[in-house]
């Protein structure tokens, strides 16, 4: 074994081993691997994209569960799942659901994720913990602590009048042009009053021309719709906007 693959086996092998063993307390970094690698490993193929559960138990110590249970951190691992749907290009039909719960089968700082589609048979209600949180805006009262929408995207005007104008985006619909009503307000003359806007489908951001009088653009070509993958550079008369997901 040469000096690279030495090394390397120190840092997959080793390192990992004593991280494990050392750690007192199970780290949110982990977490949300362990949540990255259930998503991906689940994931199915259709004519309609590739998709992935939406459903996800995250079983942990008693001790773990109670340091780690609360609405902020389960709201801070839904925006991470809803930005790993973008940035793998996959998508999710039905509620974003996360539950945590503790278990006595498991060791500390150790955690299991499971997950299912939403037509596989669910937790029973009697048995979910009160580390749930199921992420649907229409029936989910968000706490007076918590923001009351998730941002987790954006768009900026890196060409036009309106140069440096960014606006974040989350699972709400955003229109586009000069009239004062919209969520992104342009004064790019060449620009519709209302002239496209961004929808949260499947769980993820599809961009539509709203019938604009000079189209709108993505990537050099004309569209009616198309989902938004990160950096895609968005043309609206004379202003370019790029779509933008941050880590």
């Amino acid at each position: 074994m040469g000096l690279p693959d030495w090394e390397a086996f120190l840092e997959n092998h080793i390192e990992g081993f004593f991280n494990r063993k050392f750690s007192s307390e199970l780290e949110p970094v982990e977490v949300r691997k362990a949540l990255e690698h259930e998503l991906l490993r689940k994931k199915k193929k259709s004519t309609r994209g590739d998709y992935v559960p939406n459903v996800y138990e995250v079983r942990m110590s008693l001790e773990d569960y109670q340091r780690l249970s609360s609405r902020r951190f389960i709201e801070d691992l839904s925006i991470f799942l809803q930005k790993l749907l973008i940035t793998s290009d996959v998508y999710m039909d039905g509620t974003l659901t996360i539950n945590l719960l503790k278990s006595e089968d498991i060791t500390k700082n150790i955690c299991r994720v499971s997950s299912f589609y939403e037509d596989e048979k669910a937790t029973p209600a009697n048995e979910v913990e009160a580390g749930t949180l199921v992420l649907d805006r229409k029936s989910f009262a968000v706490p007076l602590n918590l923001p009351p929408v998730r941002l987790f995207a954006s768009l900026t005007v890196e060409e036009g009048d309106d140069e440096g104008a960014c606006l974040e985006i989350g699972d709400h619909k955003i229109y586009i042009g000069r009239r004062s009503e919209n969520e992104f307000l342009l004064t790019d003359p060449n620009a519709s009053r209302l002239h496209a806007y961004v929808d949260y489908v499947r769980h993820r951001h599809v961009l539509y021309d709203a019938q604009s009088m000079n189209g709108t653009f993505v990537n050099g070509k004309r569209i009616d719709s198309i989902v938004l993958q990160p950096d895609d550079l968005i043309q609206i008369g004379n202003t370019v906007l790029r779509y933008e997901v941050p880590e």
